[in-house]
């Protein structure tokens, strides 16, 4: 048997396991544990990695083929040779993390989402009801303008939404397990783990939560904004409605967070991977106003004023620690 006859089994084979994680990542995009054992495969071989590099770009070639054309985003090569090339097992876990949390989603949105942005780009959409949509860093949404109504799910990321009056027609979004409800009003909408943040600056809408937060429904009006805390408790809370979305400003404002949440609002400003270790980071409580324009110079206010620690695992990756 000939050398060639050999090793065309073997990337036939290959290329049959990168098909397999395609689809199982695409299937799953919320499995942590899936993520991970993808990263142990794509890391135990260069052949492993070729395989996935000429498996992606095989997906995108039909993507761009088919009938949405749609601009999308996807991991470059060059991040994924990273992985292998790192001498630095604290960059080397940061990159593999990342890129762990980046693919799968990357992969359903592709499907799925209308728009999108990338990192630090905000984007002015004009809905076919007429409405007008900020869309936040690193978001996606799509749309359905039906008979019997407006239908928007935030797929991901943050929005402001100034939505255009239809009594006859009501403006519903869909944010994971969150369903606020409109006729016409201003407010703003940020997807989390537990629910939905909400922001109204005129108007009024109602909140349907998941089951599992109390209370599960709420009505907010113009200065009013509701989170959801760790504990499963939505909270009603005061908000300036001229500070309703000010991330469109380039800001965050914060008041009594917690340092990994006001990371959450850094992260999709910032061109790399921001990855945060300690516990602690989620409990600790901090306030300010800080330049999402200016990632690092936001998380170099965190270091002097709270007395955590920034370590640059590479030009891309930095890493948050108490």
């Amino acid at each position: 048997m000939s050398g060639n006859e050999e090793v065309e089994p073997e990337r036939v084979d290959l290329s049959r396991q990168a098909t397999a994680w395609l689809v199982k990542l695409d299937d799953h995009p919320e499995d942590d544990g899936l993520r991970l054992s993808f990263i142990d495969w794509l890391n135990s071989s260069p052949a492993h990695l070729a395989a996935w590099e000429e498996t992606t770009r095989v997906s995108l070639l039909m993507t761009a083929a088919g009938p949405s054309r749609k601009k999308r985003t996807w991991i470059p090569p060059s991040l994924a040779r990273a992985t292998l090339r790192s001498r630095n097992t604290l960059a080397f876990t940061a990159i593999a993390l990342a890129l762990g949390w980046a693919i799968a989603p990357g992969l359903w949105l592709q499907l799925h989402a209308d728009e999108t942005t990338g990192t630090g780009q905000v984007r002015l959409v004009t809905l076919e009801d007429g409405s007008k949509v900020h869309l936040a860093p690193d978001s996606a949404i799509a749309f359905v303008n039906g008979a019997n109504g407006r239908n928007l799910s935030l797929l991901r990321g943050e929005a402001w939404f100034d939505v255009a009056r239809d009594t006859a027609r009501p403006f519903r979004i869909e944010a994971g397990a969150s369903s606020i409800t409109v006729l016409g009003t201003a407010f703003s909408v940020r997807k989390t783990q537990r629910g939905a943040d909400v922001g109204v600056a005129r108007g009024k809408v109602a909140v349907i939560l998941p089951e599992d937060i109390t209370p599960d429904r709420m009505f907010l009006t113009a200065g009013q904004s509701l989170t959801t805390d760790a504990a499963g408790r939505a909270v009603r809370g005061a908000i300036r409605p001229d500070r309703v979305a000010v991330w469109r400003e380039g800001i965050a404002i914060v008041d009594d967070q917690s340092i990994a949440d006001v990371i959450d609002r850094i992260r999709p400003w910032y061109k790399g991977y921001i990855v945060v270790r300690g516990a602690a980071l989620a409990e600790r409580r901090v306030s300010g106003i800080y330049d999402l324009s200016h990632p690092d110079q936001a998380l170099e206010a965190l270091t002097r004023a709270h007395d955590v620690r920034v370590i640059n695992a590479s030009p891309w990756v930095r890493i948050v620690t108490d």
